[in-house]
């Protein structure tokens, strides 16, 4: 399906599996495995995954549904979310706080459903740089509502190797819906973070 197939990386966070509550380990120290789709991240070994966002909004898909998220920030209180086994926390979820300035460092943590509490996947998230984030506003403005657009734009993003933006593009709530776009959503969603 398009370029799409060319460049398919996307990850699995600590791909650990869970363990059975009766184990005997504290909770920050249990093993989670989330799959982040957008924004595009990398695992890393200081936390389970790091992305450059190119935007200071970027629209959160997750293939678990979440029992709690965090969101951490230097200077100012956390931003927290929780839902329940019946009601888990489900995305696509627009950014839900103060947007990310340029070469600001946010951390996510995210439980999923089936995770102890307490036993949290990390997501470090980091601005853009000013230049990136205005490129990248400028580029949506332009776009505006014609899906022929944002398709040349995505594929754009893939040809010059910036999954980051294309990721945005597609999951962005801006973008248009049509049957090649929702196409591409869906495909990227069905294949999670497995290879």
């Amino acid at each position: 399906m398009r370029l799409l197939s060319r460049c398919w990386t996307l990850i699995t966070l600590l791909a650990l599996p869970l363990l059975p509550a009766s184990a005997a380990i504290a909770p920050k120290d249990l093993p989670v495995a989330v799959c982040v789709i957008s924004p595009r991240v990398e695992p890393v070994e200081a936390v389970d995954g790091f992305g450059v966002v190119p935007t200071p909004t970027p629209r959160l898909v997750v293939l678990e549904p979440l029992l709690e998220l965090r969101i951490l920030r230097e200077g100012q209180p956390p931003w927290q979310r929780s839902g329940s086994p019946s009601r888990p926390i489900l995305t696509p979820l627009d950014w839900p706080t103060t947007p990310i300035a340029p070469g600001e460092f946010v951390l996510l943590q995210l439980r999923p459903r089936g995770a102890a509490t307490g036993a949290f996947a990390h997501v470090q998230l980091a601005g853009g740089s000013e230049q990136r984030m205005r490129a990248t506003e400028a580029l949506l403005a332009r776009l505006g509502q014609d899906p022929a657009a944002w398709l040349e734009a995505f594929d754009r993003a893939l040809e010059y190797g910036d999954v980051p933006l294309a990721w945005t593009l597609l999951f962005h709530p801006r973008a248009p819906r049509s049957g090649e776009l929702d196409g591409l959503r869906a495909e990227v969603i069905r294949r999670g973070c497995g290879s």
